[in-house]
């Protein structure tokens, strides 16, 4: 009887062990093979073919939105690293013009330019008031502004913005990352080549160098220069 009460408790232990072994083998699974953790997807680059567009179809490039930020944004984005003027062009109204020669879109490096519209009379009033102007490479006159010196113009609305790569971008390369321009056409004067998509807010030049420009405006905007031939 002694021998069989020993083998009964040992059965007992063994299906004891066996039952904790089944409840305790799926932690045990997990300690040593845990299940991936969810991957959080990496915000994408600001590149200068990702153009979004707001609820109201408003382009949104490098985090601003045109027709829609305004100079007190653009400060938020750019921090200390704008230069700001304001600019007189003949036959033009006066603008606000914040340029970062640095500015790197993803890992493509150029510079950058915000152009800000409106109040023509407060613009034409302190750019007139300044004593000392400047000529432009792009034949205007500007006067520089301190940053402390922007609050009067908080309200200006962005318009454009332009982006010079320092790289070239060739044909191939603009269609590739574009893709298919809504209109394309050459300058016979200066053989310039423009690839146009203004639903997206988009304007490529490019010059027979190689040298390209990137502006973004609102597509109606970039709709006024199609040309009356297309």
């Amino acid at each position: 009887m002694a021998r069989k009460k020993i083998r009964l408790r040992q059965l007992y232990w063994i299906l004891g062990l066996t039952l904790l072994g089944i409840i305790l083998a799926p932690s045990l699974r997990f300690l040593w093979h845990p299940p991936p953790s969810p991957q959080t997807a990496a915000p994408e680059p600001p590149l200068p073919w990702r153009v979004a567009l707001d609820t109201r179809g408003r382009p949104v490039v490098f985090g601003l939105t045109l027709a829609g930020n305004t100079v007190a944004d653009a400060r938020r984005q750019l921090g200390e690293d704008g230069q700001w003027a304001i600019l007189e062009r003949k036959g033009s109204a006066h603008v606000l013009e914040a340029y970062d020669p640095d500015f790197t879109a993803g890992y493509i490096e150029g510079k950058l330019i915000l152009r800000f519209e409106g109040e023509p009379a407060l613009l034409e009033r302190e750019f007139a008031r300044r004593g000392k102007k400047a000529p432009t490479a792009g034949g205007a006159r500007k006067v520089e502004l301190k940053d402390s010196e922007l609050a009067p113009f908080a309200g200006l609305t962005l318009t454009l913005v332009t982006f010079l790569p320092k790289a070239s971008l060739d044909e191939a390369v603009i269609r590739e990352r574009f893709g298919p321009p809504t209109y394309e056409w050459k300058d016979e004067e200066d053989g310039t080549r423009h690839y146009l998509y203004p639903e997206r807010g988009i304007h490529v030049l490019r010059d027979e160098r190689g040298r390209t420009v990137i502006e973004y405006a609102a597509p109606e905007r970039l709709r006024r220069l199609v040309p009356s031939q297309h």
